[in-house]
């Protein structure tokens, strides 16, 4: 969440979700939707396996750039981040210049795919512990990828931890506008 973040209008306001029609429900998400593309700074919402990729490039772009920032507790909920617009916009800067020079992400749609040490198969199914370990000794944990693999049985496989460009790119407007943040 932004400590200070830029608004550029008021967030709408919610229905009385008990009285509320459908057309007043999707109305309010249309505008909240339109709302948050407007004011990237105020929130960053990101899941577990998409958040890990986010923060492996974060401090990979931390240590290359040597901007010294603290980024021991962005692995849990207890309210670290950066605490200033400053710290902020260095990161979002070092982060686009890791971007700049990547040859593998092009289209918002590319993908960051980052081993932790549990993969699935491209439809999205956990493999085996046994699959696992296997996958884990050919490709170390920390090893990054930017498409799936097809393993040793012929089937396509993947981390299962990844973001998109374009993710990638929405925690960069967020660093830019959010006057620090907290991470809940």
């Amino acid at each position: 969440m932004g400590i200070n973040p830029i608004h550029r209008s008021p967030k709408p306001e919610s229905p009385d979700w008990n009285t509320a029609t459908q057309e007043q429900e999707d109305t309010y998400f249309e505008v909240s939707d339109k709302w948050q593309e407007e004011n990237p700074g105020h929130y960053f919402r990101s899941n577990w396996w998409g958040w890990r990729p986010i923060v492996t490039l974060a401090d990979f772009a931390n240590s290359t750039y040597n901007l010294n920032l603290d980024l021991s507790g962005w692995g849990s909920n207890s309210g670290d981040g950066l605490k200033s617009e400053y710290d902020c916009k260095i990161m979002a800067d070092a982060l686009e210049n890791l971007l700049s020079e990547s040859t593998q992400l092009d289209e918002d749609s590319d993908t960051i795919y980052l081993n932790l040490g549990s993969w699935v198969s491209d439809e999205g199914k956990f493999l085996s512990g046994e699959e696992n370990e296997k996958l884990n000794e050919e490709y170390p944990i920390g090893t990054m990828f930017y498409s799936s693999i097809v393993d040793d049985g012929g089937k396509l496989v993947r981390t299962a931890h990844s973001a998109s460009l374009s993710h990638v790119k929405r925690f960069i407007s967020f660093l830019r506008e959010c006057g620090g943040f907290e991470i809940w």
